[in-house]
């Protein structure tokens, strides 16, 4: 029995196609979220907001303060994650005792756990890096 598989490039490249169509399935279906409103437990005007810029525009670290009334307030609207640990799963972020910690401001959140958070939010966009070819081995 012979099998007729492709090359390994043109097999790179069908696995390469089939990931970008299901993102951008995805990113069709996050312009159809629900538009939620609910109140934060602090006065965002009282902090800077240089926490929703991108690194190259300048990006700060939020205080813990918006990173806490952030977190409660994505808790309360979503009940699947109204745990620490399901929002630490969610983030990608090793236990619920290091999403406590940003809470508490014991530890600085990184930006990429940061920029997650807020594209989970619909706090910004997500962002999309162009492909300047398929660069492969001979």
């Amino acid at each position: 029995m012979e099998i007729n598989l492709p090359a390994l490039s043109e097999q790179q490249r069908m696995i390469y196609e089939s990931s970008t169509r299901e993102a951008i399935a995805t990113l069709e279906a996050n312009l159809n979220a629900p538009v939620l409103h609910s109140d934060l437990d602090i006065n965002e005007a009282d902090y800077c907001n240089k926490h929703l810029l991108r690194k190259s525009e300048g990006w700060q670290a939020p205080h813990n303060d918006v990173v806490g009334a952030y977190f409660r307030q994505f808790q309360a609207l979503f009940a699947e994650c109204g745990s620490d640990k399901a929002l630490a799963a969610l983030l990608g972020v090793s236990s619920d005792r290091r999403v406590r910690e940003y809470k508490q401001g014991r530890s600085k959140i990184p930006y990429d756990i940061w920029r997650r958070f807020l594209v989970i939010t619909g706090r910004a966009p997500q962002e999309v890096i162009s492909v300047k070819g398929f660069v492969l081995s001979k």
